[in-house]
């Protein structure tokens, strides 16, 4: 099964939705329209069109459209940006099949090269590093991105998706529990591609980043991480954030998404499980269509 948390224009989600649907490895394509917006009339009606009674996020999103299909054997979590071909379908799904491997993704590449590859984080800084892979071998991972990622049912049933994160380090998080439980995360050396189109507004990625971070550091108990990260936060990345804001003239949207992040990121942690009810938080700051 595979599922698209859509938001934003809907060709882009029609024309992948359409092209996964012809796929002979995917029994059944949904939609979850996080924007509430209506089926599209174009959009073939094999697909299921899920409206969610809110905006759950990437991750809430993906729960939904897991509980309406409980008995599927793996689960594709993709982006509508997303072009993968039928040969890393199978390339994939073939190595899920792996008695002790719970997650697979296809390398990432978009048009500067690659993307998300064998993902790391900086040991201090808790940032994203993609590590170029082997070319002709799959390898394990410590994380990838839920931009494209293929789960085995009985996987996800041992460890859910936490909705709480909104946008951002949910597949970070889920990878670490994952392989924690036991499970191997792998990359294949199959290739998709991200077109680089953007269902979000950017600005709001300041807020996210900076929140996500933090919450993921708590959460998995790294207290010296988080004091590094928030510190760094506030000496370095919230003053560059006023000088870019003053110099392109843009107020001062960019700097109140950040601090607003560090906040929340050391204010009280939500319960796991689905995102806060004032979600998208960063629309409270910035323009959210």
């Amino acid at each position: 099964m595979a599922v698209i948390v859509h938001w934003g224009p809907p060709q882009p989600t029609v024309e992948l939705a359409e092209r996964l649907d012809a796929s002979p490895s995917i029994a059944q394509v949904t939609v979850v329209a996080n924007d509430g917006s209506a089926r599209p009339a174009e959009l073939a009606t094999s697909v299921a069109w899920t409206l969610p009674p809110r905006n759950l996020g990437f991750g809430g999103g993906f729960a939904l459209a897991v509980r309406d299909y409980p008995a599927a054997g793996a689960y594709l979590l993709v982006n509508n940006d997303i072009r993968i071909d039928e040969a890393t379908i199978r390339a994939c799904l073939d190595l899920l099949t792996g008695t002790n491997i719970g997650v697979v993704a296809p390398t990432l590449v978009n048009g500067d090269g690659l993307q998300s590859g064998s993902a790391r984080l900086s040991p201090v800084l808790v940032a994203p590093r993609a590590r170029r892979p082997p070319d002709d071998r799959p390898c394990e991972a410590d994380w990838v991105t839920g931009a494209v990622m293929f789960i085995k049912a009985a996987c996800l049933r041992r460890v859910p998706f936490d909705g709480r994160y909104f946008l951002g380090f949910e597949d970070v998080d889920f990878c670490y529990r994952v392989r924690e439980a036991g499970w191997s995360v792998v990359l294949s050396p199959h290739r998709a591609w991200h077109t680089g189109s953007t269902t979000i507004p950017r600005r709001a990625n300041a807020y996210y980043t900076v929140r996500n971070r933090l919450w993921f550091t708590r959460i998995r108990g790294w207290r010296l991480r988080t004091t590094l990260v928030a510190a760094v936060t506030a000496t370095v990345v919230l003053p560059r954030s006023v000088v870019l804001d003053v110099v392109r003239g843009r107020g001062l949207e960019t700097t109140a998404l950040v601090r607003h992040g560090l906040l929340d990121g050391l204010g009280p942690l939500p319960p796991p499980g689905d995102p806060r009810a004032d979600e998208p938080r960063a629309a409270h700051w910035t323009a959210w269509r």
